[in-house]
């Protein structure tokens, strides 16, 4: 009887720890990668949207990893217009071989309202990945890594599981360049401040680049006659007189800019440093003109 009550125990401890373990992967969030297509000719450009489902959970923050085939397709960029994320913590960028991105949904972020039924939320896009093929086989795009914070004021880490699609390349040629439709012109708003906080209280530009199509490709900036340098924000100011006019440039994946310039400040005529160079320039002409004159009246006399 004893034998059997410890069995019984021993198999009800069971299933309640396989039930447990089932309802926590039921309701982990996920990361899913849903791609243009599931095959493609050498050469041709595709995309994976990264989708988050919370599963009814409001997060405030999310992190991954993406990881893929470097032999058959390579990576061309990250669009993040459309993304849920509002403030990257560090953009999609690619890093030994991986896409690495983190963000925060600043009003938190629980899934999109289903239009056909409200009661549903959906997964939302993160980032959208464009690739491009360039060697025939089969290859896998992977998530690792990723975590969400829950939105509880907490900051409670919250595991997404992981997510992985198989895709293959064939033995064809499609030359097919991938572009994103988008009417949208950027948004840009710069300054220019002075903060003992910020590379000891020298000029720093700061600027907030936006662009909800495609997303922001780069920012350039231009002080007076210096070449144009792409540049992230805040970005220490090279002239520091702070006289060059500045001009900014921003460019989203449509190759649509919008460009702001701020005027340099107007050089101050009568500040110590001038007022001490023109009583110089007047203290050595009256000296030059004495000796002139002086000169002059010996020859004359």
């Amino acid at each position: 009887m004893k034998n059997n009550f410890k069995i019984k125990i021993v198999l009800l401890i069971s299933v309640f720890t396989l039930l447990i373990v089932s309802c926590n992967k039921a309701d982990a969030s996920a990361l899913l990668l849903k791609p243009s297509s599931t095959n493609f000719g050498i050469g041709e450009q595709f995309y994976v949207d990264v989708n988050l489902d919370t599963e009814g959970k409001t997060v405030n923050g999310v992190e991954g990893t993406i990881s893929f085939s470097n032999d058959n397709i390579y990576f061309i960029r990250a669009e993040e217009g459309k993304s849920m994320v509002n403030l990257w913590v560090e953009k999609p960028n690619l890093k030994d071989n991986k896409i690495i991105f983190s963000g925060i949904m600043s009003n938190g972020f629980s899934g999109v309202i289903d239009p056909f039924n409200p009661k549903v939320r959906l997964p939302g896009l993160i980032i959208r990945l464009v690739f491009e093929a360039k060697k025939a086989g089969d290859f896998n795009i992977g998530t690792s890594n990723s975590d969400s914070t829950l939105n509880d004021g907490l900051g409670t880490i919250d595991n997404i599981s992981d997510s992985n699609i198989n895709l293959s390349v064939s033995n064809t040629d499609n030359k097919y360049i991938y572009n994103t439709k988008n009417d949208i012109s950027p948004e840009l708003s710069v300054y220019v401040t002075k903060n003992s906080d910020l590379y000891n209280n020298k000029y720093v530009l700061v600027f907030e680049a936006k662009d909800s199509g495609t997303g922001i490709k780069e920012v350039m900036v231009k002080e007076g006659n210096r070449k144009w340098k792409v540049i992230s924000s805040p970005y220490l100011l090279e002239d520091q007189t702070r006289h060059s006019i500045i001009t900014v440039q921003a460019t989203n994946y449509s190759d649509s800019s919008i460009v702001m310039s701020i005027e340099g400040l107007p050089y101050k005529v009568f500040s110590f440093t001038n007022i001490i160079i023109i009583l110089l320039f007047v203290i050595v002409s009256l000296f030059i003109f004495k000796k002139l004159y002086e000169k002059y009246k010996k020859v004359h006399n």
